[in-house]
């Protein structure tokens, strides 16, 4: 039977996801490695009209990503014990063609030390199908972490409805690369973006795309 307390693990969800986006808030001169994966101008937006974004914190796809990550970290833990890590933050400054130093900013969701130097990063990813993975920007932002982290090679891990599997990847950008990203004026960077973008309402570079594949 039912105690009086009342549980809410709808509040629950949704102030834990209220935190974590108000512990990453938007700070000048640093970039997050998901901003060199991504359509450069959705930064700049972010600044400007964040209040387009606040929808997401209670989006029941972001939702479901985080728990598969919860999910799965749990597991690298329990499994690995003090050679894992997760949720760890790392970060680089660089410096532009324009004399600017800016941080570049990540956080791995689980990172292994094998000993030996050798490091591995795990990246959780969920996705609708199976259909195209691994996805180009899931590459190119492990690729970052190999970077940013010094790692051997990272895993990208998919949970989707038709499998479960993960890929090796070992080829890292270099610091030349990561100022084309931060410096990159190609908007949309990928096709499909402007189907997804909260701020293709006003944003004069939006494409037509169908993405019914992707």
């Amino acid at each position: 039977m039912l105690g009086a307390m009342s549980i809410d693990l709808v509040d629950l969800v949704y102030r834990f996801r209220k935190e974590e986006k108000e512990q990453h808030q938007r700070i000048e001169g640093v970039y997050w490695v998901t901003d060199l994966t991504r359509c450069p101008l959705k930064r700049t937006y972010e600044f400007k009209y964040p209040e387009l974004t606040a929808k997401d914190v209670f989006s029941p796809v972001f939702i479901m990503g985080d728990l598969a990550h919860r999910g799965v970290e749990s597991l690298i833990k329990e499994f690995f014990l003090d050679a894992a890590s997760v949720e760890v933050e790392g970060s680089r400054e660089v410096s532009l063609p324009n004399g600017r130093k800016v941080i570049v900013r990540g956080r791995a969701d689980a990172i292994i030390d094998l000993g030996d130097n050798s490091k591995v990063g795990v990246e959780v990813k969920t996705a609708r199908a199976d259909l195209g993975i691994p996805q180009q920007h899931h590459i190119d932002q492990v690729r970052i972490y190999n970077w940013l982290f010094s790692l051997s090679y990272s895993i990208l891990f998919y949970v989707t409805p038709d499998r479960v599997t993960q890929f090796e990847v070992r080829d890292s950008v270099d610091e030349e690369e990561i100022i084309e990203r931060i410096t990159s004026t190609t908007y949309p960077r990928y096709p499909w973006e402007c189907s997804y973008c909260p701020f293709s309402v006003l944003c004069p570079h939006k494409k037509a795309h169908d993405d019914r594949h992707r």
